[in-house]
């Protein structure tokens, strides 16, 4: 398995990947500075990779705050070494085109334009955008795609989903 490893919980072995790991790494750190940890997003290359932490908070989040949240990050990944053998790190908020990594995130958005991308083609096709209608009891999402009307994808099979920013004619801020 490319990118996964094996961890101990409760005394039980389990795969599971480098942001999985990462994430249990960062989670308490960046929840311990009032932040929430909204994402990890990890991109493995020959020489070096990429990878991405997404924090949040209730009033934003400054490029000083990611810069803080990077230092305080950096040298524990690098005690960790989960990531061989270079990579960089990237600390961020989502933005407003949020990458919506679970289906609580996902549920928060419902009524929203989103963007997806699968990984095995449904409909005969990999891209879909359109207004998230549904979330499901079996972990799928409800998409009123703007080509093919009402499509439903299974979370699993969901490479990347993003919020799509929507602006007012005045400039504000999306909601």
């Amino acid at each position: 398995m490319i990118g996964a490893f094996f961890l101990v919980k409760h005394g039980v072995l389990m795969a599971g990947t480098i942001e999985e790991k990462i994430d249990e790494l960062v989670r308490p750190l960046i929840e311990a500075s009032d932040l929430i940890l909204w994402g990890v997003r990890y991109r493995g290359g020959r020489d070096s990779a990429l990878l991405q932490i997404f924090i949040d908070s209730k009033d934003g989040v400054s490029a000083d705050t990611c810069g803080d949240i990077t230092n305080m990050l950096s040298p524990a990944l690098d005690a960790a070494d989960i990531i061989a053998p270079a990579y960089i790190l990237e600390v961020s908020s989502p933005g407003f085109d949020r990458i919506l990594f679970t289906l609580d995130q996902a549920r928060a958005y419902i009524g929203k334009k989103i963007k997806a991308e699968v990984r095995i083609p449904v409909g005969g096709r990999r891209k879909f955008e359109g207004v998230l209608e549904e979330v499901t009891e079996d972990n799928s999402l409800k998409i009123n795609d703007k080509i093919s009307g009402q499509v439903e994808i299974a979370f699993s099979n969901i490479s990347v989903a993003r919020l799509v920013p929507e602006f007012s004619q005045t400039g504000k801020k999306p909601q």
